[in-house]
């Protein structure tokens, strides 16, 4: 046999693809020849194109044992060992290959990355992103890296609690960067972005899923879900109807995201409905039974929403969203016992976050007195909050406990003209003052103080005040304005950055031209205290009003001019609650669905002795509240000038 010509032709069988008449010829020569490596692994080679990668790997590790190998000869006996089931095995020759890579950066990504593919098939992620990413840096357009990268990180959210993780956007995201066309992980990185509160991202990352070609039932509810916390109520229920077409008829997700979106559209009745067709399908159904609850609530069926809360907790009782609705529930009903013990589970929802100075100090449990007598009672939610809830402070300092109290900075004026001055008042944010091992939110102070009825609550009205000095240039400026001085808000802050809170001040807010039925009554005079963008609709009121809302640049100021109106008229904001803890009447227009802490079904309220509320009757109306409103105000001028004609007689 000639040895040299034999090879030849082997080779030239090989190149042109006959692998069988190749592998038989590369025998005849090593029985005549032995020794020789190359044709070990010419022959390595052709078994392992053959698909026969067990015997490839002897004639492969053959050619390495007469022969130091080249890169290539190590990354083919990884191939061979990972393709006959060798995976530990392939990843020591992978890893060989990548060092006699090293001075060809392209080679030992291939290298790297077949590393990273065998670790993550053993669900070694963390080694395999490490393995991948080193081949990303040396080879930024490697497909096989990019690709697998992206698998491992989608891989590391595959179940729903992995994505209430702090990085599984983050990570998600660059899945999505890494391989741009799979629908699945732009999918999920919306989920991810739905369960962090970011819905504006849940959204934009599921219209990409559509536009990639997505389109299943579950990519269409969660951009329903989207779509409802965003406030876009008509298109999450297009959303969820369109997921109904192709999902089977027993499938709940629909009907529970169209409630929703018939919920934020006021349909009660109808969104009642189909929650009653998600418990008919399964009893125990978490967010059926939830839903149905928030709304019974708003349908003013209390004793509904209580069964459907007990039932969920029984289900889910460390369910967080389940003890908050129905916190608010219990207090809507004036059971403040219960509902203050539930409302403490308001701190693993989300949007109740703490200043950094605040999250390692120890919560107060209201029972021993706090270490060294010295209590830090802070702000944990919007300026009207605070007002209520300060009302509260008195009764700690009765117990003879030091107070640092620390608010928003808009009210720490007013705060430390109305609390006493062995208060130490500050903004929230702040450093903790020296001495001060514990704290309490503030709307956490009623039940630690055992306030736990209607009656309980402290009602020393006005517990606001403020300074004569500071009253008496407005006393001044209103003197000249004929009639009642009533101060007039009709909106409250729009939450931008909030889309559920920006939900909620869409249905209590108005706009002023929807008071115009206010201008048709004699004896007042209109004076603004709207603040934020729609102030400006004052310059064309429907009615004059007085504007000199630029002056007050904090609640002190605002309780300057409040001080000396006889009558405040507005939306639910924090006006309201500055208005009535200064003991002045207060009035207020409270949307169908009203904070739970006016009650239900009541004209008046126990937390403010001088607060009258007009309700809306029908979700979303204002008309007739506003008719009321307005016939209500007829009435008290004509009284008031009545009561002025006596005691002024001719």
């Amino acid at each position: 046999m000639d040895v040299n010509t034999t090879i030849d032709r082997a080779v030239a069988l090989h190149q042109g693809g006959d692998l069988v008449g190749a592998e038989a010829l590369y025998r005849d020569i090593l029985v005549a020849v032995p020794g020789l490596a190359d044709v070990h692994y010419l022959l390595g080679m052709a078994l392992l194109g053959q698909g026969k990668a067990p015997v490839a790997v002897k004639a492969l590790r053959m050619a390495l044992r007469l022969k130091p190998g080249a890169g290539e000869w190590w990354f083919n006996l990884g191939t061979a060992l990972r393709q006959a089931g060798e995976g530990e095995a392939a990843l020591d020759a992978f890893a060989t290959a990548a060092d006699r890579y090293a001075g060809e950066p392209a080679r030992r990504a291939d290298a790297l990355a077949e590393s990273g593919a065998l670790l993550a098939a053993r669900g070694d992620g963390a080694g395999a992103e490490r393995m991948l990413r080193e081949a990303l840096s040396l080879a930024p357009g490697h497909a096989g890296s990019r690709g697998n990268l992206s698998a491992v990180l989608y891989n590391r959210f595959a179940d729903a609690d992995s994505l209430d993780r702090t990085d599984a956007a983050a990570g998600l995201a660059e899945a999505a960067r890494l391989t741009p066309d799979r629908v699945a992980i732009w999918h999920r990185l919306g989920l991810a972005h739905l369960r962090a509160e970011r819905p504006a991202a849940a959204l934009e990352a599921f219209d990409t899923a559509l536009a990639r070609g997505g389109g299943g039932g579950a990519l269409l509810l969660a951009r329903s879900d989207a779509l409802s916390v965003l406030g876009r109520f008509e298109e999450a229920h297009e959303m969820a109807e369109r997921a109904a077409a192709i999902l089977p008829p027993d499938e709940t997700g629909p009907l529970v995201a169209g409630a929703v979106a018939l919920h934020g559209l006021g349909l009660l009745g109808e969104a009642a409905d189909m929650l009653r067709r998600v418990l008919a399908i399964d009893p125990g159904h978490v967010a059926g039974l939830l839903n149905l609850g928030n709304v019974l609530e708003d349908q003013g069926d209390g004793d509904g929403a209580e069964e459907c809360y007990r039932r969920l907790l029984a289900r889910a009782p460390n369910l967080p969203v389940a003890h908050w609705q129905r916190a608010q529930a219990r207090l809507r009903a004036g059971d403040l016992a219960e509902g203050w013990r539930e409302y403490e589970w308001r701190w693993h929802m989300p949007g109740f976050g703490l200043p950094a100075p605040l999250r390692g100090l120890p919560v107060w449990d209201g029972v021993a007195d706090p270490p060294g007598g010295c209590l830090l009672v802070h702000a944990e939610q919007g300026h009207g909050d605070s007002l209520q809830f300060i009302r509260y402070v008195p009764m700690l300092r009765a117990r003879g406990l030091d107070l640092h109290v620390q608010v928003q900075s808009a009210l720490v004026r007013l705060f430390r003209d109305s609390l006493p001055d062995d208060i130490a008042v500050g903004t929230l944010g702040d450093a903790v003052p020296d001495g001060i091992a514990c704290r309490c939110p503030l709307l956490g102070l009623p039940l630690r103080l055992g306030t736990g009825s209607l009656t309980d609550i402290p009602a020393d009205i006005p517990y606001l005040r403020v300074p004569e000095v500071r009253r008496m240039p407005w006393r001044a400026r209103l003197r000249d304005l004929p009639g009642l001085r009533v101060g007039l808000v009709w909106a409250g802050d729009g939450r931008a950055g909030d889309p559920r809170a920006a939900a909620t001040d869409r249905r209590r807010s108005l706009s002023l031209p929807q008071l115009a039925p206010l201008r048709d009554i004699p004896g007042i005079s209109w004076v603004s205290l709207q603040k934020g963008p729609k102030a400006a609709q004052a310059a064309d009121a429907p009615f004059a009003i007085a504007d000199w809302t630029e002056e007050l640049s904090d609640f002190a100021d605002t309780a300057a001019l409040v001080a000396e109106l006889d009558l405040v008229v507005g939306v639910d904001t924090a006006v309201i609650h500055l208005s009535a803890a200064l003991g002045r009447p207060t009035w207020v227009l409270s949307r169908f669905d009203g904070c739970w802490r006016w009650l239900r079904d009541r004209g008046d309220n126990p937390w403010y002795r001088e607060l009258r509320l007009f309700r809306q009757a029908v979700w979303g109306d204002w008309r007739p509240a506003i008719t009321e409103l307005a016939d209500g105000l007829a009435r008290h001028t004509s009284e008031s000038a009545s009561e002025v004609k006596g005691r002024n007689p001719k």
